[in-house]
């Protein structure tokens, strides 16, 4: 394994990992005397996700995500793997779905994020610090993206309201697959940029909006359902 590869890895997985401490800290032990999702399955789906990446940037690699087209079929291709998975009988209207999502989401842009940053390591002999910045930059993308989508679909499949979530998924990854289509469109640095800078401000807003608001609310809606349970 050669440095750039594990320079990818660690730009790629290493979020994806941090992403998830710190967003899952608040609903496990020690925060809590009783977690709100199970390890294992949370693990398992990471595993699953990173699995997924892999198959999902090998075949991504082979289309020019420059072509509208292809960049609005492999956003909806893509969150309708999520929506399979999350809307399986084992998942489906249960409170804990939104956290195995959020963590099959982490999987899949954390090797996705792995192959975009390992592919542009390799096309530059010598990255400078604009280089350097942008792999960074692409890494955090793909780990954002996939995460907030994932707790999206998993939060439709959990409440039973499926559509909507992932509608609103899908115009995520479609809006940020054309932003970041205008640096692969115009041979413009500065027009560039601004597709770059705006598809990062987005998925960095839906993931806050996951950690501060979507989150919360489904732990609310499981502790309403244990106290009637209780009643």
């Amino acid at each position: 394994m050669d440095w750039t590869m594990m320079l990818a890895a660690a730009l790629g997985i290493g979020p994806a990992l941090a992403l998830m401490f710190w967003t899952l800290r608040d609903y496990t032990y020690p925060k809590v005397e009783r977690p709100f999702f199970d390890d294992r399955k949370l693990f398992a789906l990471l595993a699953v996700g990173m699995v997924i990446g892999v198959i999902v940037y090998v075949l991504q690699s082979y289309f020019n995500l420059g072509y509208l087209l292809f960049a609005l079929l492999f956003a909806v291709f893509e969150e309708l793997i999520k929506l399979i998975i999350l809307n399986m009988p084992r998942f489906a209207r249960k409170l804990d779905t939104s956290f195995y999502g959020l963590s099959l989401g982490l999987g899949i842009g954390s090797t996705m994020a792995f192959g975009a940053v390992f592919y542009t390591l390799q096309q530059s002999d010598g990255l400078d610090a604009l280089g350097w910045l942008t792999a960074i930059v692409l890494g955090f993308q793909m780990v954002l993206l996939h995460a907030s989508a994932g707790a999206m679909i998993g939060t439709g499949a959990a409440r039973g309201e499926v559509r909507g979530y992932f509608a609103q998924a899908g115009l995520l990854h479609i809006g940020f697959n054309l932003l970041m289509a205008i640096p692969l469109n115009f041979d413009n640095i500065y027009l560039a940029w601004v597709g770059v800078i705006l598809a990062t401000l987005l998925v960095v807003y839906y993931y806050l909006q996951v950690h501060r608001h979507l989150l919360p609310a489904v732990v609310k809606d499981a502790l309403k359902a244990m106290q009637k349970a209780k009643a």
